[in-house]
């Protein structure tokens, strides 16, 4: 493999930065798929990745959603362009919902009549009312899905839980629109649908974990959303990845206990043997081990901390409600779930936001940037935001 190809570059990056064995999942744009399964198994090799890959890799869910919605748009692509002759920005971006915005005020002009002259005098191709009736069944489509996701491109930094209630709306719609008695809405929304169910499939299960640890969904929410199967399917990996968790916390409880061990016997010198001596005294004594005998009669086994949080009643449904602050401030009740909750929940689903999210066009490298060497182009990449007075 090249020492410029992306995956080279990438891998000696994270030897560099010394986190090469510390990867869970990675998220990637569209341009990047290609280099996926072989960055996977460079990095399997190294890293302990959740679910044993299953998590691998996490698509960026703007790109999904763009390409939809330009799915959409290609169908009535020749209209679009008899409609750019008539009235459309100059200098318009390769943004879809100003696309969406753009053919809805040539709509409003064209119901005042404002393109009857053109049309009399020859001056350009108008659409038909056929062809106007597809401009105005695109933009009902685009403009609802512009409404749903404006709640997570919008909103800088959105937790991994918040994206499985608004992408199921975008599939509950889309999947309704496709039962249409109209033939084009039908027809159109179809073909959207087939690609968003291909994203839907690589990544309702991190969606779905992931709003299961917000404890204003928790299970109940998942079995609503998905299909009896799917849902089984996530209830099983939840369980697997707490095990996981579970057996993390209890290492790391063993390795502090035996920490404060060596540390009491480094203050008392012989500890070991003192300790030992104490805790004979204690065997030797009747009335404990009857209280010891009593109180292991009437044991009952320590409920764990999921079985806790699934036992909970769902948190009470508030605006600007924050998952990452409430496991934090309940991380004492549930030790090992809160553990799994903050690596889950961090988990990027989208790459980019504001407009960004909206774009229809693969955006350009700077030139100036390509001349420059990875280790350069790397710094100035990564220090963008030190930058006073920069905005993302």
């Amino acid at each position: 493999m090249d020492a410029d190809h992306p995956n080279v570059v990438f891998m000696k990056s994270l030897k560099e930065y010394g986190v090469e064995g510390k990867f869970l999942t990675f998220s990637v744009r569209d341009d990047a798929v290609l280099y996926v399964d072989d960055l996977k198994e460079q990095l399997q090799e190294k890293s302990s990745f959740l679910l044993d890959g299953k998590l691998f890799p996490v698509l960026c869910s703007s790109d999904i959603v763009s390409r939809v919605v330009q799915k959409g748009f290609e169908e009535i692509d020749g209209i679009i362009d008899k409609v750019k002759t008539l009235s459309w920005p100059r200098l318009a971006k390769p943004l879809w919902y100003l696309t969406t915005c753009n053919l809805s005020k040539a709509i409003e002009l064209k119901e005042m009549g404002e393109f009857s002259s053109v049309e009399e005098g020859g001056f350009a191709e108008v659409p038909s009312e056929e062809e106007w009736g597809k401009v105005k069944t695109l933009c009902r489509i685009a403009d609802r899905i512009y409404v749903i996701t404006k709640g997570l491109f919008q909103v800088e930094m959105p937790t991994s839980n918040l994206f499985l209630p608004h992408l199921q709306e975008i599939r509950a719609y889309l999947t309704q629109e496709s039962a249409s008695s109209d033939a084009f809405v039908s027809l159109v929304t179809q073909k959207m649908l087939i690609d968003f169910n291909k994203y839907w499939d690589d990544m309702y299960l991190l969606l779905s974990i992931a709003a299961f640890l917000d404890p204003r969904y928790k299970m109940k929410f998942v079995e609503f959303c998905l299909s009896e199967s799917e849902a089984a399917v996530v209830q099983e990996n939840i369980y697997k990845l707490y095990d996981g968790y579970e057996v993390q916390h209890d290492q790391n409880m063993y390795l502090l206990g035996d920490s404060s061990s060596e540390e009491e016997e480094d203050k008392n010198g012989s500890g070991k043997y003192v300790m030992r001596k104490w805790g004979n005294n204690l065997k030797d004594l009747n009335v404990l081990k009857e209280y010891c005998d009593k109180v292991q009669s009437k044991y009952e086994p320590q409920k764990s901390d999921l079985e806790l949080y699934l036992e909970e009643p769902v948190v009470c449904w508030m605006d600007n409600f924050c998952a990452l602050k409430w496991w934090k401030e309940n991380g004492l009740k549930y030790p090992r779930l809160s553990k799994m909750a903050r690596d889950l929940l961090a988990i990027p689903v989208t790459l980019v936001s504001s407009y960004e999210a909206y774009s229809i066009e693969p955006r350009e490298v700077d030139r100036s940037l390509m001349s420059l060497k990875p280790e350069v182009m790397n710094a100035v990449k990564c220090t963008q935001s030190w930058k006073s007075g920069s905005k993302k």
